[in-house]
């Protein structure tokens, strides 16, 4: 597993996203489990079946846990493996949060060159009066 993180956080020094990274930052954290058992997704069409659950528990999270904001901000997929559920490789995962407005998660299915984009994912609070 560590050769796999090692690997993913790989493209990050590539793509000069990150200079340096504390992975002791992300272990000190106290993140849940997604889910009892392990999620490990194979295939874009378990991705696009299960993943939205378990991205909503994650975006819920990141509105009430400020520590859980930034490690998912920096690293959504080392958090999400951490928490039980594993993507294939050619699975991305990025986080935007911009200003004031909603954070959102984009999945995407990356094969050779192309990068499509499989999943957006918001939260949206709705009051109701009954």
């Amino acid at each position: 597993m560590f050769a796999f993180i090692k690997r993913k956080l790989g493209l990050f020094f590539s793509y000069g996203r990150v200079k340096s990274v504390d992975l002791e930052y992300i272990d000190s954290q106290d993140l849940s489990r997604f889910s009892e058992q392990d999620i490990i997704l194979e295939s874009k069409e378990q991705v696009q079946e299960f993943l939205p659950e378990v991205l909503g528990q994650a975006l819920a999270r990141t509105w009430i846990d400020p520590r859980f904001l930034e490690a998912f901000y920096s690293f959504p997929e080392e958090i999400l493996e951490r928490g039980g559920v594993y993507l294939p490789d050619h699975i991305s995962i990025e986080f935007k949060k911009e200003h004031k407005s909603r954070p959102k998660v984009i999945v995407y299915d990356q094969s050779k060159n192309t990068k499509k984009k499989l999943l957006e994912l918001k939260l949206i609070m709705v009051a109701e009066d009954k």
